[in-house]
């Protein structure tokens, strides 16, 4: 589906704008080489990935700089795409951590998050045949980065601006009835569907922490896990709506 790269990109810097200033970071956006105007691949799922690495960096630094460093080479009909989102905060020592992902999965947990991001962005890099890459070292901060090789689609059927759609649910078997099990109030629920409207799966992690309380609720946050897992977000809406202990719903 052939997408506008730096559309997806003036995006992806209101929203770091926003998220990095809530602890005094900077956001930086830097473009190296000359984007295509249009570029065969789901920018839903490379947008998804922007984020959650720019939001795992926002979250470990503070009073300092969260970059986003994109490089465009051009070979032959394809565009060779590197990028990487790096920050000055509290890194990790490479060598008492091998496993650095493992490493900030845990200690997102322990800060309150799913400690999904990271390995949610590894499973969608991976289903796009690229991989993440991680240097780290303690007190200097992190980078992440990946590559990626895309089909070029100069003067695609697509006006200039227009969203690719969200990728087609997976199909999943059946979960247990949630009219059954306790459930955040019906408030809460309609800005989770809204936040799984708009594929926003950062956010529908905060969402987690501030909403559901593992005893009351750990059945209906199995489930939603279990679907933010799967990258599925229309499951996600259909969920939170079915939730709702009212009748209807402004949300659709």
């Amino acid at each position: 589906m052939p997408i506008d790269l730096q559309a997806l990109l003036d995006d992806i810097a209101d929203y770091a704008i926003s998220l990095c200033s809530q602890q005094h970071n900077h956001f930086h956006c830097h473009i190296t080489g000359t984007l295509p105007g249009r570029m065969a691949m789901d920018g839903k799922r490379l947008q998804q990935v922007l984020l959650n690495l720019v939001s795992n960096a926002a979250k470990f630094t503070r009073d300092g700089v969260v970059t986003l460093s994109v490089n465009a080479r051009h070979a032959g009909e394809f565009c060779e795409l590197h990028i990487s989102v790096s920050d000055t905060g509290i890194g990790i020592d490479l060598a008492q951590k091998p496993d650095i992902f493992d490493a900030f999965q845990q200690i997102q947990t322990e800060g309150g998050s799913t400690g999904l991001g990271l390995f949610i962005s590894q499973r969608i890099l991976m289903a796009m045949g690229a991989s993440l890459d991680v240097s780290s070292a303690a007190g200097q901060g992190t980078t992440f980065s990946f590559a990626l090789s895309v089909p070029v689609m100069e003067g695609a059927g697509e006006t200039p601006g227009s969203r690719p759609a969200s990728p087609a649910p997976r199909h999943r078997t059946a979960a247990a009835p949630v009219a059954a099990i306790a459930t955040p109030a019906d408030a809460a629920l309609d800005e989770l569907a809204e936040l799984a409207l708009h594929g926003r799966l950062t956010d529908i992690e905060g969402w987690i922490s501030r909403h559901t309380d593992h005893s009351v609720h750990a059945q209906f946050t199995a489930q939603l896990l279990d679907r933010l897992e799967q990258f599925d977000f229309a499951a996600i809406h259909k969920l939170a709506l079915q939730s709702r202990r009212g009748t209807s719903s402004t949300l659709r």
